[in-house]
């Protein structure tokens, strides 16, 4: 299968022997969100050795460091090679970024046919000795920044036209990721501006700042990938008012259990060509407040809403991205037996099918955007559509 030269890629070679003296040349590819391994088979003499009908249940992958989990792929393929030859393809949604993997290949008649190491291109340190302040910020800052084939949580910077409020605007988003015993650590800066439909006041556009602070613990259950998570979070919208801007804050504290589908549709992505990703769906239950007299008299936390939220991304022909979220809550004491609350993005992703200019690292990528419906905290209408830049910070 011919992918284009824009794929992030990195080659370990290993040799392994067996009965038919055969060695594999392992590699982990990465592109728009999604992983997977190729394996080369050559013989002796450097001919293909490619084992035909080869099945799932041949290969096993583990994830070295930690847990030293296992699991075998959803998907064996053969598909031809760029370098001459076929390969084997690997598909599983468990592959991750910021890993190194091990693939045993059960040979029939044979003695195991064993892969070491085949890693994330992001994970391997620097040759060469580095000072101490430099090890630090590459581990525990700069690593939290990285892609590890989340294609629904970006960090990133938007400029963009706003025809609803018709003015451009940018906003920005910072969500690092640090893991520890099996925790995620999730602080969030984000900053965007924001129109809302206030009754007796008509559209009125806002300058929100968010900071957010999540704790998440996942496993995986076969095929499902479930996650909880607790979030406290902190909005200061700044409402544009013709008699003087007129600021509220919000807080809110939510619980959150989630089910993620991607290894389900591994036999289905056929790499670049059609990817789903980040398909999951969330329960969870939220306490919030605002402070502002008037505008949402309440106590502490004294409010209260249940919420459903789905997601979907989906890749095509390399360069066309999908994204779809719809949000439903059920508020208590807002009057509103049930709202919701729908995003779409669709993006053209340039950054690596172009060529970079100079003093540039990347192009951004071309995005437009559509949210309507209302959401937690305010329960207030919202419609924002608009085209703009996006860049996405990863990796950094």
């Amino acid at each position: 299968m011919r992918r284009t030269v824009v794929t992030v890629f990195f080659l370990i070679a290993a040799s392994a022997a067996c009965t038919a003296q055969v060695s594999v040349e392992g590699a982990l590819f990465f592109d728009r969100g999604h992983y997977w391994v190729e394996l080369a088979f050559r013989n002796a003499a450097g001919g293909d050795a490619t084992p035909r009908g080869a099945a799932p249940a041949q290969f096993e992958i583990t994830k070295l460091g930690g847990t030293a989990e296992r699991f075998r792929p959803s998907k064996v393929e053969i598909v031809s090679g760029e370098r001459g030859g076929p390969v084997v393809v690997l598909s599983s949604g468990r592959l991750e970024g910021r890993s190194c993997y091990r693939v045993t290949y059960l040979a029939p008649e044979a003695d195991p046919v064993v892969i070491d190491s085949i890693c994330d291109p992001f994970l391997v340190p620097p040759a060469g000795k580095e000072c101490r302040n430099k090890a630090f910020f590459r581990k525990y800052v700069a690593g939290a920044f990285r892609k590890d084939g989340d294609a629904v949580d970006l960090n990133r910077f938007k400029y963009e036209y706003d025809f609803s409020d018709e003015k451009a605007s940018s906003s920005l988003v910072l969500e690092p990721r640090y893991r520890t015993h099996g925790f995620s650590l999730e602080p969030l800066f984000e900053q965007s501006a924001v129109a809302y439909s206030l009754p007796g006041k008509g559209k009125t556009p806002a300058l929100r700042r968010a900071l957010s602070i999540a704790v998440s613990k996942a496993a995986w259950v076969r095929d499902l990938r479930l996650s909880v998570s607790t979030r406290y979070r902190y909005d200061r919208s700044a409402f544009d008012f013709a008699a003087g801007d007129s600021v509220v804050a919000t807080r809110s504290v939510a619980v959150e259990g989630r089910v993620r589908f991607d290894n389900l549709f591994d036999r289905v992505n056929r790499h670049c060509l059609s990817v789903f990703k980040g398909v999951d769906c969330g329960f969870g239950y939220a306490w919030y407040q605002s402070d502002r007299d008037g505008f949402r008299n309440a106590s502490r936390f004294n409010r209260t809403a249940p919420f459903a939220n789905i997601r979907a991304t989906w890749t095509v022909l390399d360069g066309f991205q999908l994204s779809y979220s719809l949000q439903s809550f059920w508020p208590a004491s807002t009057g509103d037996e049930f709202t919701a609350f729908q995003s779409v993005r669709f993006r053209l992703l340039l950054r690596d099918a172009l060529p970079a200019q100079v003093g540039k690292a990347y192009h951004p990528d071309v995005e437009f955007a559509y949210d309507t419906g209302k959401r937690l905290p305010l329960f207030e209408n919202e419609e924002k559509i608009s085209i703009g830049f996006t860049f996405a910070l990863y990796p950094w």
